[in-house]
């Protein structure tokens, strides 16, 4: 075999090698490493802004993490420093005192930039907002007049050598990995085989981050936790204004148990199941979440043809990272995915049925899918939008997949079934009402002015209220929203890769990659489905735009019109329909570029999960 063939046949771990190698030298050794310790007085912001020699500072150059009374210690990644020459430190956003203990920089091949001592905090140029600036044994007291304190650092950084020896030599085991797994996984390159491997290796990911991570350290896992926990003991929906359930109400006045989701009552009884093998009670709060991204694993390990649907769930740790700690998206997305399954795959438990495989007289079949439909509604609001192209996709089946001849009891089973999930639905919305009584929205209205903090209370003044509610009527433009404010790109972060309250963030340059990579992928699949799809791929391909276009314009207006919020979960739902669209499309483009695409997106993704997520978040 020439150089050339060899070329050819080792052609795809080469182009692996080398991103991986490329992803090395910038996220490992072009960036600095920030460690701080601050004691503050309430939840805060601790903010890095960096600039050039003639820049100003900016947004798109900052890095924030979220400070809290309780935690003093913190670590993040931020820009390589020897491209910059100024920072900006904003310590905390609130009017009153912080105490700054420590911090080092530290830069590959370069000396820590270390702050310990007056010495050191005197090289910090008070800019905005200090009234006061001393140092004494416990370090940087700094008192800020309103919510902008400044300190500025001219930044002068001492080479200690290249370490170019050490860096070839990671490459080397980088390139040698590479070719050894690739060699003995010759057999595995098909879809049909690696994407299970790659969702064993997600499922590894996710029961360590549920298994190390602290309790609280997660979007709103505090409010989930404690709905759960109802459900250990509990089977039907309480009273809104039972005092036993007051610590389940958030800042807004708003419990988990209000809400109409059955994911609750699942991760309450497996978590008293699962708590009587002495693990503890975060942990078994977290096992629900954790072992139904389990099933799906087991499912697709039995169904090959679900393989292709499943691999959209590898493309963003964002969707690991929700079913490793405890929250109702999760369920959401499995529900959304073993339904998309249902409808999508030719041999699967419902077709047979609607085309009359499994006959007229398997009762217990017709009541298990009605079960799971409905599960669906009992899901999170966004997953209305869901159903809409649940929908519309239905009657795309009906049109281009489904014989004249059978069409009639096709829509008749179906409709049977979604009448039994219907009514199983109104079953748990009735038991809340016998609970609550007719009134129950206006005890709930009652309930939030009670228990709700100022900022968030309906009767607050405009002017009092937390800035991020009712943007419009605060004068905000929607243009403000998306230009200033930064609504899609803070959303696409959320979307693929941001951990904690929204303050573990990884580089600009990881989601530059994860951008450029995934659109390009997307653009592989939208220019092979619209010259290769015919009528039938471009009008389901339309179909899964107009809906997440919808979803996407109504968590905008939403962020507008009552609360701020740029979260990328809120988002998920396209995912499922990505599942069925690449299902029917997966045929119809260049297997090598999509199989380039979808490795990248996966190894970005498990960057993620593990240098940004796992490292950064705090530890039990």
């Amino acid at each position: 075999m020439n150089p050339v063939q060899i070329i050819v046949r080792w052609k795809f771990p080469l182009v692996v090698g080398i991103l991986l190698s490329l992803l090395y030298l910038h996220y490992f050794e072009n960036r600095a490493v920030v460690e701080f310790e601050i004691t503050v007085s309430q939840r805060s912001w601790f903010t890095f802004y960096w600039a050039g020699e003639d820049e100003g500072y900016s947004r798109w150059r900052e890095v924030r993490t979220r400070l809290s009374p309780e935690q003093k210690t913190y670590r993040f990644y931020t820009t390589d420093f020897r491209k910059i020459k100024k920072l900006r430190i904003d310590t905390h956003d609130y009017a009153g005192e912080a105490i700054l203990h420590k911090l080092v920089i530290y830069q590959k091949g370069c000396q820590p930039i270390d702050f310990v001592g007056e010495e050191d905090f005197s090289r910090l140029i008070p800019l905005n907002q200090i009234e006061s600036f001393t140092v004494d044994e416990r370090g940087l007291k700094l008192v800020s007049t309103g919510n902008d304190p400044q300190l500025e650092l001219l930044v002068q950084l001492h080479r200690e050598g290249s370490g170019t020896a050490s860096k070839a030599g990671i490459i080397l085991a980088i390139f040698l990995v590479v070719f050894l797994f690739f060699y003995f996984t010759e057999g595995y390159r098909d879809e049909m085989y690696f994407v299970p491997l790659f969702f064993t290796a997600a499922f590894i990911l996710i029961l360590v981050m549920a298994s190390i991570s602290k309790q609280n350290n997660h979007p709103d896992e505090y409010v989930h936790r404690d709905a759960g926990e109802y459900y250990q003991t509990n089977w039907v929906p309480p009273a809104v204004d039972d005092p036993e359930i007051a610590h389940t109400y958030s800042v807004y006045g708003v419990s988990r148990l209000n809400s109409q989701e059955i994911s609750y009552l699942f991760i309450g009884k497996l978590s008293r199941l699962v708590s009587s093998l002495n693990v503890s009670n975060v942990l078994s709060l977290r096992m629900f979440n954790v072992l139904i991204f389990g099933v799906i694993l087991l499912y697709l390990l039995k169904s090959p043809n679900a393989r292709i649907m499943a691999i959209p769930f590898l493309l963003s740790p964002q969707l690991w990272y929700v079913f490793s700690y405890c929250n109702s998206d999760a369920f959401a997305l499995f529900i959304s995915f073993l339904v998309a399954c249902q409808l999508a795959l030719s041999r699967s438990l419902l077709n047979r049925y609607l085309l009359g495989d499994e006959g007229n007289r398997n009762i217990i079949v017709f009541l298990l899918l009605g079960f799971f439909c409905a599960l669906l509604f009992l899901l999170k609001k966004n997953y209305l939008v869901y159903i809409g192209f649940l929908v519309a996709y239905v009657g795309w089946r009906v049109l281009f997949r489904i014989e004249q001849q059978k069409r009639r009891l096709y829509l008749k089973r179906l409709v049977a079934i979604v009448l039994v999930g219907l009514s199983l639905a109104a079953i748990r919305l009735s038991v809340d009402y016998m609970v609550n009584g007719m009134d129950r929205t206006a005890k709930m209205e009652r309930i939030r002015e009670e228990l709700a903090n100022y900022p968030y209370k309906p009767s607050t003044p405009l002017e009092d209220q937390h800035i991020f509610l009712n943007r419009k009527a605060h004068g905000a433009s929607l243009e403000s929203i998306i230009v200033l404010d930064r609504w899609f790109e803070k959303t696409f972060r959320s979307a693929f890769g941001l951990y904690g309250y929204l303050s573990v963030v990884a580089s600009d340059t990881y989601y530059n990659c994860v951008r450029y990579t995934g659109g390009a992928l997307l653009a592989l699949m939208a220019v092979s489905i619209v010259f290769r799809g015919g009528i039938s791929g471009n009008l389901l391909f339309a179909a899964f735009l107009a809906c997440s276009g919808a979803l996407i314009a109504v968590s905008l207006y939403h962020s507008w019109t009552a609360d701020y919020q740029t979260q990328g979960r809120y988002l998920f739902p396209i995912f499922p329909m990505a599942c069925v669209v690449l299902y029917h499309s997966r045929n119809l483009m260049q297997g090598a570029l999509f199989k380039l695409f979808f490795t990248a997106m996966f190894l970005l993704s498990v960057y993620s999960f593990v240098f940004v997520g796992l490292f950064q978040l705090p530890k039990v």
